[in-house]
C-alpha cells in the first residue's frame, strides 16, 4: 500500500462521492485509449489505479471486460456504485497495483491516469513492470501522467503548494516514461502529449486567475497546428506493447 500519508489525501478525497459527468480531459484519455484498443467487445482491460472508475466504466459501456484495482476501499465502493447504476458489471480489486493478484497474460490492456506521478521512481518502475506481466504478449501498456513541461500545470501547482491549497500530496511532473516502460520490457514505446487547455485550469489556484485563463486561451487558439506542437499539453502519454516471455 502507499504510505499512511498519502491513504489519508486520497480517502478523503474518495469519501465524497465524484462527479461522473463527462468533462474534456476524461474524453481525451477516451479517445487515446480506443485508439489503441480497437474493437472492445470480449476484450479484458485493467485500470491499475482505477479512482472513481469513470473511463473504465465507459470501456465497459463500449463492451470492454473492465476490472478495477484500487488500495482505496471508499474508491472502489464509489465506481462500484456507478457501475450498478448503469447496469453494468466488473471485477474490483482492493490490492497494491505494485504486486496485483491477476495472472501473466490476463488482461489484453492494462492502463492508468493520473497514479504514476504519485510514486517516486523505484515504484513507478515495479508498477509498470505489474501492468506488463498481466498484459497478454502483443497487448498494450498506456499510462498518462501530468506533463512537467506543461507551464500553466507547474505554475498553478507551484502556487497552491506555497499557499497551503494543493490537496493531492505527492505529485511529481514527469518529463518521460519511457524508462519505466523500458525497464518493464516493453516494446514499441511511443510518447505523446494532449490536453493543453486542460492546463490552463491549475491557473485556478492563482490569482487574477479569470483575466490570465482568458488571455492565455485566446492566445492558444490563435496558435497554427505547428505553433501549438512547441507547446506540450497538460498529459504525457506512454504507449507500448507487451513482447513474447
Amino acid at each position: 500500500m502507499q504510505n499512511n500519508d498519502q491513504t489519508q489525501v486520497w480517502d478523503k478525497i474518495w469519501s465524497a462521492e465524484p462527479s461522473y459527468h463527462w468533462d474534456a480531459l476524461s474524453l481525451s484519455i477516451y479517445n487515446e485509449l480506443r485508439k489503441r484498443s480497437g474493437e472492445l467487445k470480449g476484450k479484458r482491460v485493467l485500470e491499475a489505479g482505477s479512482g472513481s472508475g469513470k473511463i473504465s466504466l465507459c470501456l465497459a459501456m463500449d463492451g470492454a471486460d473492465a476490472v478495477l484495482a484500487d488500495y482505496s476501499e471508499l474508491a472502489l465502493s464509489q465506481s462500484s456504485l456507478a457501475f450498478r447504476r448503469k447496469g453494468r458489471t466488473a471485477t474490483f480489486l482492493r490490492e497494491d497495483i505494485r504486486q496485483l493478484s491477476l495472472a501473466d497474460g490476463e488482461v489484453e490492456l492494462c492502463w492508468n491516469a493520473g497514479v504514476l506521478e504519485h510514486y517516486e521512481r523505484e515504484d513507478r518502475i515495479r508498477i509498470v513492470a505489474e501492468m506488463a506481466r498481466v498484459t497478454r504478449p502483443g497487448g498494450r501498456v498506456v499510462a498518462f501522467v501530468p506533463n512537467a513541461r506543461c507551464l500553466p500545470y507547474r505554475m498553478g501547482k507551484a502556487y497552491a503548494e506555497q499557499t497551503g491549497a494543493w490537496g493531492y500530496g505527492l505529485e511529481i511532473p514527469l518529463e518521460s516514461l519511457r524508462e519505466e516502460f523500458e525497464e518493464a520490457g516493453l516494446a514499441g514505446i511511443e510518447e505523446s502529449t494532449l490536453a493543453f487547455e486542460t492546463g490552463l485550469d491549475f491557473l485556478d489556484f492563482l490569482p487574477e486567475r479569470e483575466t490570465l485563463k482568458a488571455a492565455m486561451r485566446e492566445w492558444a487558439q490563435g496558435l497554427s497546428e505547428a505553433e501549438r506542437a512547441a507547446f506540450p499539453g497538460y498529459l504525457i502519454v506512454a504507449s507500448g506493447r507487451v513482447q513474447e516471455r
